[in-house]
C-alpha cells in the first residue's frame, strides 16, 4: 500500500471509453481549434478556469493518484463543473467518454471539497465559444463515488498486474550480470558515466569510436538505473534501421541472462503496413474494429511472456488478430521498458509520440549516431511551399474534382502570392503579407476533403510551413529560389540545438553518443548542450598500426576537378594494387565520381560496383552482397555520407582499403551560407560548425567502414591538400598512423600480420 500509482483523468476515460476503428488522428489545425473553442467558451464565464484536482483512491489494496484540470468550476453549496468540447453540430445527448471525464471532476470534487452534491455539465461549442448543448446532471457523493468505482476498478486490475512484471523486471535487472564475460576498454567508464547521467538527470556527450562496445555498455548501465526506479522507461533512438541490430543483439543477450524487462521496436508505419492504403475502415479491414481486438493481441503477447516485441514478433501477431501492425506497436511502447525507434518519433513534431512524449519527465533517452540528429531536426523544423509542385498538385486535384470547389480555389491563391515574389532576392526579411493566411485558408480547405485523393500530401506541406511560420524568430531564414517564373519558399531553421535541448530538459537523463561526436565541446553546443552538461571520450580499443593512413595533396575544389581528376584515378588505382582486396572509394559528387572513372583504367582494376543515384531496396542489398565476398577483389565507387559511408558493416577481409576523395564539405547554397552566418553569430566559428566539422564526420564515418574489430588490418587513402592543414588534421583520430607513400603504408601493414 506504500507506492502510489499516477494517472490523468483522461488516460483512465480512455481506458474504459474508446473508438472501435482506426480513425484520422486531430491535425495540429484542428487540436489548435479545440483550444480556440475553450478558451473561447472559458472566458464567458466568471468560474475558476483550467483548476487542478487531485485523489488518492485505494481500489483492491492498490493506492491510485488520480488528477486532472477542470476546464470550468463553480463554486458553491452545490459546485458546478463543465467540461468544454469542440463541436460543429449539437448533439442530442453526450458522448460517454465526455460525460465521463466530467463526472470524475465531480467525484473528485465531492471528496476533495468536500460537499454533499455536484453538479456537472457537458458543454458543446462552436470554436467561437458559442454554445451549441449543454448536458447538465446532479448527483450525490455516493452516486458520483459508485460510478468511479466502475471506473477504477478493471483500471486497478490492469495496473496491478502491471506492477506485478516492475516487481519482477527490477528484481532481474539488479542481480543482471553484464552481458559480455568482460569489459572491453573503456567501457566500464562509460557505463559508470551513463548511470551518473540518468542518476543525476543530466545530458551527456559521448565519442565512442568503432569497437567500444557503445551498445550494451550504454543499455548495460540504463537498464540498471530503471531497476533502481531511477527512470521508468528508456528511449533508444537510432536514426537508420540498420543501427538497431547491435542494440538487439545486446538486449537478448542479456534476456538469455536473465533480465526480464519487455522491449519493443517502432518501425515507420510503411514499413509494416501488409496493404499500404488509407488508416480508415472504409478502406483497411484491420482499421475496422481494431481497438476491440488489439486489447486480446496484447493480452496474448503477456501470456506467452514474449520480452522482445519486433517486427516479426508484432508483425506475426497482428494477422493472427487482423488489426494493423503499426498501431499494435505504438500501443506496446506504452506497456515496454525500452523502446528502440527513429530518431523522429522523439523530434520531429508532426512524427512525436505522444504518449511517449507525455510521460518524458519518467523516461531516459539514449540516442546513437547523435551526429545526425542536428539536420534531421532541421528538416522537421522547416516548411518549404514550391509553386510548380503545388501547381501540379492543383492540376491533378482540379482533373478529378473540378475548379469550382474551395480548395482548388486557395490553391490558386497560395501559388499566386508564392510566384509574386520578388525574383532578384534569395532572402527575405518576413513572409510575404498575405502568405501565411492564404496557407492557413488552404490547410483548412484541405482538412475538410483529406479523404481525396493526393489532399493528404498538399497537408503533409502545408503543416510545417504553419509550424516554422508560427515559430519564426532570429534563428530562421526565409529563403527563396527561382525557376523561371516559378518560386520556392522556404522558412529554414537555423539553429536546431535549441528545440533538442528543450525535448531533452526535464527528462531522466539524456546520452548523445556516437563514433564521430567530434569536436565534443563543439558539438554539446551544436546540441543544445550547456555548462551543466558532462563530454565523454574514448580512445579507439584498436591497435594503431592496424590502420596505415596516407595522405596525398591533390587540390580537389569545384574548380579545379578537370585538373585533379587524373590524380584522382591514378592514386586509387596505386592503392587498390598495393593492398590487394575489397575497396570502396568515396566521392563528394556523383558528377565527379563519373569524371575520375572517365579517367580509370579499368583493365588493371577490380571489378567495378558503382553507386547510383535512385537505387532500391533490392540494389543497395545486391551492392553490399557483392562486399559480403572475399574470393575476388572489387572496387565500389560511392558517393561520400550516401547509403555506403554509414551503418556498413564489412569486417575482416570484406573491406581491407577505403579511398576518400575531399573534406565532406557541403555544397555551397543560400541554406548553407544561412546556417554559417548563424552559428558565427552563436559560436564565433560559422564556417567550421556549418561546414568543416560535418564534412569531416562523414569522412571519419567512411573510413570508419575499414576497421571493424582487433584482427582487421587495412588502408585509408586521403585525398585532398586540405588534410595536410592543421584545422582539418587535428580533426583526425590521434592514433592514426599517417604516410605520404602508398609502400610505406603496405609495409606498415605487413610488418603487423
Amino acid at each position: 500500500m506504500d507506492e502510489v500509482m499516477r494517472i490523468s483523468v483522461r488516460e483512465l476515460v480512455a481506458f474504459s471509453f474508446f473508438q472501435a476503428d482506426i480513425l484520422p488522428a486531430a491535425d495540429a489545425s484542428a487540436m489548435l481549434a479545440g483550444t480556440r473553442a475553450h478558451q473561447a467558451r472559458q472566458a464567458q464565464t466568471d468560474a475558476q478556469i483550467e483548476k487542478s484536482i487531485k485523489h488518492v483512491y485505494e481500489v483492491d489494496g492498490l493506492r491510485l493518484l488520480v488528477f486532472g484540470r477542470m476546464d470550468a468550476c463553480i463554486d458553491g453549496d452545490v459546485p458546478l463543473i463543465e467540461e468544454i468540447k469542440l463541436a460543429h453540430d449539437a448533439p442530442s445527448s453526450p458522448l460517454p467518454e465526455h460525460r465521463a471525464q466530467a463526472l470524475c471532476y465531480a467525484a473528485m470534487l465531492a471528496l476533495e471539497k468536500p460537499c454533499g452534491r455536484v453538479r456537472f455539465s457537458v458543454c458543446y461549442v462552436e470554436e467561437g465559444g458559442r454554445v451549441l448543448a449543454s448536458f447538465e446532471e446532479e448527483h450525490n457523493v455516493a452516486e458520483l463515488s459508485a460510478e468511479m468505482d466502475d471506473l477504477l476498478k478493471p483500471y486497478a486490475a490492469f495496473a496491478q498486474r502491471e506492477q506485478r512484471h516492475r516487481m519482477r523486471r527490477d528484481e532481474t535487472l539488479r542481480a543482471m550480470p553484464f552481458p559480455f564475460d568482460g569489459y572491453r576498454k573503456g567501457q566500464r567508464e562509460l557505463a559508470v558515466q551513463v548511470y551518473t547521467a540518468i542518476s543525476r538527470r543530466k545530458r551527456l556527450f559521448a565519442s565512442l569510436p568503432t569497437g567500444t562496445g557503445k551498445s550494451a555498455a550504454v543499455l548495460f548501465p540504463a537498464l540498471k538505473a530503471l531497476g533502481e526506479g531511477k527512470a521508468d522507461q528508456v528511449l533508444y533512438l537510432t536514426a537508420r534501421n540498420t543501427a538497431r541490430q547491435s542494440p538487439l543483439n545486446a538486449l537478448q543477450r542479456m534476456t538469455h541472462r536473465g533480465m526480464k524487462a519487455r522491449c519493443c521496436v517502432l518501425t515507420a508505419k510503411e514499413k509494416l503496413c501488409p496493404a499500404p492504403t488509407r488508416c480508415h475502415p472504409d478502406w483497411c479491414s484491420r482499421a475496422r474494429g481494431h481497438y476491440v481486438r488489439q486489447q486480446q493481441a496484447i493480452d496474448d503477447l503477456l501470456k506467452e511472456d514474449v520480452l522482445l516485441w519486433d517486427d516479426q514478433t508484432i508483425l506475426q501477431t497482428a494477422d493472427r488478430h487482423h488489426i494493423c501492425p503499426f498501431e499494435l506497436a505504438l500501443a506496446l511502447t506504452e506497456l515496454a521498458d525500452v523502446v528502440m525507434m527513429d530518431l523522429n518519433y522523439v523530434f520531429d513534431p508532426f512524427a512525436q509520440i505522444k504518449r511517449l512524449s507525455q510521460r518524458k519527465a519518467h523516461s531516459a533517452l539514449l540516442v546513437d549516431e547523435a551526429h545526425h540528429i542536428v539536420e534531421r531536426v532541421r528538416e522537421s523544423l522547416s516548411g518549404s511551399l514550391n509553386s510548380r509542385d503545388l501547381a501540379h498538385m492543383r492540376a491533378e486535384y482540379g482533373k478529378q474534382f473540378g475548379r469550382k470547389n474551395g480548395l482548388y480555389q486557395a490553391l490558386g491563391e497560395v501559388i499566386k502570392a508564392i510566384r509574386a515574389i520578388e525574383s532578384d532576392q534569395d532572402t527575405l526579411d518576413a513572409i510575404p503579407d498575405g502568405l501565411t493566411l492564404l496557407v492557413q485558408k488552404a490547410l483548412d480547405e484541405a482538412i475538410e476533403r483529406a479523404g481525396e485523393p493526393g489532399v493528404q500530401d498538399m497537408i503533409r506541406l502545408f503543416l510545417p510551413f504553419l509550424y516554422a511560420a508560427e515559430h519564426l524568430d532570429e534563428d530562421y531564414a526565409i529563403l527563396t529560389e527561382n525557376h523561371g517564373r516559378e518560386r520556392t519558399i522556404s522558412l529554414y531553421c537555423l539553429l536546431p540545438g535549441k528545440e533538442i535541448a528543450r525535448l531533452t530538459k526535464g527528462m531522466r537523463g539524456a546520452v548523445f553518443f556516437s563514433a564521430t561526436l567530434q569536436p565534443l565541446e563543439a558539438m554539446k553546443q551544436l546540441l543544445g548542450g550547456n555548462d551543466d552538461d558532462a563530454c565523454f571520450a574514448l580512445p579507439s580499443p584498436f591497435p594503431p598500426e592496424n590502420l596505415a593512413v596516407i595522405r596525398k595533396g591533390v587540390c580537389t575544389r569545384y574548380e579545379r576537378r578537370e585538373q585533379s581528376a587524373p590524380q584522382i584515378a591514378q592514386a586509387i588505382s596505386d592503392a587498390v594494387q598495393a593492398r590487394p582486396g575489397n575497396w570502396i572509394a568515396f566521392f563528394p559528387s556523383y558528377a565527379y565520381m563519373n569524371l575520375v572513372l572517365s579517367h580509370m583504367n579499368t583493365d588493371h582494376l577490380p571489378p567495378l560496383w558503382i553507386q547510383q543515384r535512385d537505387m532500391t531496396e533490392e540494389d543497395r542489398q545486391a551492392f553490399l552482397e557483392a562486399f559480403d565476398q572475399t574470393d575476388a577483389p572489387r572496387l565500389g565507387l560511392c558517393v561520400l555520407g550516401g547509403l555506403f559511408s554509414e551503418g556498413v558493416d564489412l569486417p575482416g577481409e570484406k573491406l581491407v582499403g577505403a579511398a576518400i576523395v575531399g573534406v565532406g564539405l557541403p555544397v555551397p547554397s543560400a541554406q548553407v551560407n544561412a546556417v554559417r552566418a548563424c552559428y558565427q553569430r552563436h559560436f564565433g566559428d560559422g564556417f567550421a560548425f556549418a561546414c568543416r566539422f560535418p564534412g569531416m564526420h562523414k569522412v571519419l564515418q567512411a573510413a570508419g567502414r575499414v576497421i571493424r574489430s582487433e584482427t582487421d588490418r587495412g588502408m585509408v587513402l586521403l585525398l585532398d591538400e586540405r588534410y595536410f592543414d592543421y584545422d582539418y588534421a587535428a580533426l583526425l583520430p590521434p592514433q592514426w598512423r599517417m604516410h605520404s607513400r602508398i609502400a610505406d603504408a603496405a609495409k606498415q601493414l605487413e610488418e603487423c600480420k
